[in-house]
């Protein structure tokens, strides 16, 4: 099975009293309790206008405080950056596009690196890189623990060294790690969801009714719809006919520790990103009538 990383603008609103969706029949409300979610068509962009050649979107967080921040970067076509360096790791999954990459003071972009949609980064602590586009558009979901900083540095023009390899680690779409669990595909991009700490990792419902039980997880997990349309219901009640919100893809929702939830697919495939502090597993709840 492939899957298909598409971008579909993520332009994203925060529902903060709960989320009522209309179907066919009736509404379904999640519980604020166990979900947030922001959606699509509502998201506040740094540059509204989207004139500039980088324009960003907080999604969670701060980074000049502690904690886990998560942002949306977009850059437009023929947009070069300067070499820089950040404070703490930073977790990257492209999320559109094609950006281009290097690594080191010397700025070659004849030698950077192409890095498609769906490509996974990490860019290390203390360590010198740029970014920066060509004739295609891109876009980056990057999340960090805070406070973090930015320092730029007066950029080398050569010779040529071939840059700095401990600066950041590159995991191209057909390099990552799947394994199959039946109803569910999961591949694990940075840490262990079973341990304490951050961790990253892809989940991927295949299409056909896949669900999960009703379950909770102990600690807060904020999670990235990449492709196809991912079906939430929340409480003790499984009825995934009935009392389940589709999210499109874009969406960004956070299942808060501990409140009672279940998802998965209908008629398509549907790849999740994952974000959280470990552990991150899941405990069944008690099911309701």
């Amino acid at each position: 099975m492939t899957n298909r990383l598409r971008f579909c603008g993520f332009q994203f609103a925060l529902i903060g009293a709960g989320l009522a969706v209309m179907t066919a029949a009736h509404a379904v409300e999640l519980d604020p309790k166990a979900v947030a979610v922001q959606t699509p068509d509502q998201f506040k962009w740094r540059d509204p206008t989207d004139q500039s050649a980088t324009n960003q979107a907080i999604l969670l967080g701060d980074s000049t405080r502690a904690g886990l921040h998560i942002v949306i970067n977009k850059f437009k076509p023929n947009r070069f950056g300067t070499p820089h360096y950040h404070t703490h790791d930073r977790y990257i999954m492209v999320v559109d596009g094609a950006p281009w990459r290097g690594t080191g003071p010397v700025v070659d972009w004849s030698h950077a690196t192409r890095v498609p949609k769906g490509t996974f980064m990490i860019d290390h602590a203390g360590k010198v890189h740029w970014d920066g586009t060509k004739e295609e558009s891109g876009a980056y979901l990057i999340a960090d623990v805070g406070p973090d900083s930015q320092t730029q540095i007066s950029p080398s023009t050569g010779p040529w060294t071939g840059g700095d390899p401990s600066a950041a680690t590159f995991t191209f779409p057909d390099q990552i790690q799947w394994k199959d669990n039946g109803g569910n595909r999961t591949a694990d991009l940075f840490g262990d969801p079973s341990k304490t700490g951050l961790y990253v990792q892809l989940l991927s419902w295949k299409k056909g009714n896949n669900f999960s039980r009703p379950h909770f997880h102990p600690n807060d997990r904020f999670i990235t719809v990449l492709s196809g349309t991912w079906w939430v219901g929340t409480g003790a009640k499984f009825d995934p006919a009935n009392l389940t919100v589709p999210f499109k893809e874009g969406t960004f929702v956070t299942h808060f520790g501990k409140g009672v939830h279940w998802d998965g697919a209908k008629d398509e495939d549907t790849t999740l990103l994952i974000i959280g502090d470990g552990p991150g597993t899941a405990a069944r709840a008690e099911e309701g009538k």
